[in-house]
């Protein structure tokens, strides 16, 4: 089947930890946070701090999706703070190639998202054989419950197709107005992660949602448990004794003012 991930957007933050234990619970195969600036999208979420906590209370994987201005200026600290899987927005970055370079070379996966009003066309060759992941937005970005675009299908369709020659592996997600009960067409069609937001945490029951969305997305079973196997197989990496992160992760705690007993991620089992 292919991969469900939770977006912790939709989650009751004031009870961040309760909300991430109690999906991991139900059967999610991983996390999706979205990392918004308040300038590419207008609305601000998460921090890196958040990601380090979220990172120390599952070993589940964990992806970041980044929708911020200048992500090159920003993606050092979120592969610090425990990603498994970094994406951000083709449409903010200069240099995709550089970051995707940067991304790969701290041993995490890398990957783009695209606009729903994004066309395909802007993905060269070597952008999609050097990514592990391309993620469609299939509403527009920042709040959720939103309807799907009509086109997402024909996108996945394309891509996959395209992907067939270039690289074979790329994992394809669908992120946006997915639900447990209308995610099987997606997932046919060639997708391998399905990233389920309100469709969970408004559920008022979370493991007959994941049960469900399991159940509907058995399509692309082998293919997509292939393509998705690296960023499955757990924390890209164990950086706990990495004295360059430590010290970067100090940094930031100062820069944002955290106060210490609030944000330890340097004693992470990682």
């Amino acid at each position: 089947m292919a991969v469900l991930l939770a977006s912790l957007l939709d989650a009751d933050w004031e009870m961040l930890e309760d909300e991430v234990r109690a999906v991991e619970t139900a059967g999610v195969d991983g996390f999706s946070l979205d990392i918004i600036d308040g300038h590419f999208v207008p609305r601000v979420t998460f921090g890196p701090d958040a990601v380090s906590a979220i990172r120390n209370m599952t070993d589940i994987p964990l992806e970041v999706h980044l929708m911020v201005i200048e992500p090159e200026n920003q993606v050092e600290k979120f592969c610090d703070a425990g990603a498994d899987q970094v994406i951000f927005q083709l449409e903010a970055a200069d240099d995709p190639l550089a970051i995707i370079g940067y991304i790969k070379g701290r041993g995490i996966q890398a990957g783009l998202s695209l606009l729903i009003e994004t066309p395909l066309e802007v993905i060269t060759d070597r952008m999609l054989e050097s990514i592990d992941a391309l993620n469609f937005m299939a509403v527009p970005v920042g709040y959720g419950g939103q309807k799907v675009s009509d086109k997402t299908i024909e996108r996945i369709q394309a891509v996959r197709k395209r992907a067939e020659r270039i690289n074979p592996l790329l994992a394809i997600e669908i992120d946006g107005g997915m639900k447990p009960d209308n995610c099987a067409e997606y997932a046919a069609a060639g997708a391998d992660a399905i990233i389920i937001g309100t469709g969970i945490y408004k559920s008022g029951d979370y493991g007959t949602a994941v049960r469900t969305a399991k159940q509907n997305m058995s399509a692309n079973d082998f293919e997509s448990r292939k393509r998705m196997e690296a960023f499955l197989s757990g924390p890209s990496g164990k950086f706990a004794g990495d004295a360059d992160r430590r010290r970067r992760l100090e940094q930031i705690r100062i820069e944002l003012g955290i106060p210490q007993s609030a944000w330890d991620p340097l004693n992470s089992r990682r």
